[in-house]
């Protein structure tokens, strides 16, 4: 699969590298294509295409309006993907979607040892 694709902006086909998308977000039939050094450009897809010519590894559905790029995503929380400068809303049934698609180590606290409160008598 090819790591680009074009599309028609101002006349001309301009290349664009899935490495550049940060988000996608959708606009009735047009979607904002936003990338990380140049401009937001309207495009005439709609975000289920998007989806089927994304890779999947790479990008994930959060919301009913935004696909992001999972390499772009610095938090997220059960609420919001944060990005550089953005704040993408996770829709309530995409809540999964993200922690599905990435790894995440779990940095639970160490539980507390019986031994430790035997000498204070609890």
């Amino acid at each position: 699969m090819q790591s680009f694709f074009f599309i028609r902006h101002e006349g001309r086909y301009v290349k664009v590298d899935f490495q550049e998308i940060l988000y996608i977000e959708a606009r009735k039939n047009y979607t904002r294509l936003v990338m990380e050094e140049r401009p937001t450009v309207m495009v005439l897809v709609t975000l289920k295409q998007w989806e089927k010519l994304l890779p999947v590894d790479s990008f994930c559905r959060v919301h009913r309006g935004y696909i992001v790029a999972i390499n772009k995503v610095m938090s997220f929380d059960n609420k919001y993907a944060y990005l550089t400068g953005e704040k993408i809303c996770i829709g309530e049934q995409y809540r999964s979607a993200l922690p599905s698609a990435v790894t995440i180590l779990a940095n639970e606290p160490a539980p507390v040892r019986k031994e430790v409160f035997s000498g204070l008598g609890i």
